[in-house]
């Protein structure tokens, strides 16, 4: 089975992500980044993604997030997961146990466009708008 550069790409901004890399998840995305979260622009640089995963990671030292399936056609995909962790003692967040899909976009080895669609009551708590 031959992977996709979509596949490839995502994989590897996911494992860093896991790694709470933030250096390798920021190779792995344009600087122009675009992310919206259902239809909600959210982010628009690499830099903003950097400092969301920071949050991120600082709030759920556990952090993971397991890709359930990939489908990809040239350079948009289609990746569902879910995203868990432990939220900090004392911090009132709720554990974190969230399923989404996002749509992406790759360009010259970068995501460079991220649609994530999510439950995103949990997400917000600890990334506000």
């Amino acid at each position: 089975m031959v992977t996709s550069e979509v596949e490839r790409v995502y994989r590897a901004y996911n494992e860093a992500e896991n790694r709470h890399d933030i250096k390798a998840t920021g190779r792995m995305v344009g600087a122009d980044l675009t992310v919206s979260i259902n239809g909600v622009s959210r982010l628009s640089s690499g830099a903003d993604d950097d400092r969301a995963n920071a949050e991120l990671f600082a709030a759920y030292p556990d952090y993971r997030r397991e890709i359930v399936d990939i489908v990809a056609s040239g350079n948009r995909g289609a990746v569902r997961w879910r995203m868990l962790g432990s939220a900090v003692d004392g911090s009132g967040l709720p554990d974190l146990d969230v399923h989404g899909c996002s749509v992406v976009t790759v360009t010259d080895g970068q995501l460079v466009e991220a649609h994530l669609y999510v439950d995103e009551r949990a997400l917000t708590a600890v990334l506000p708008e």
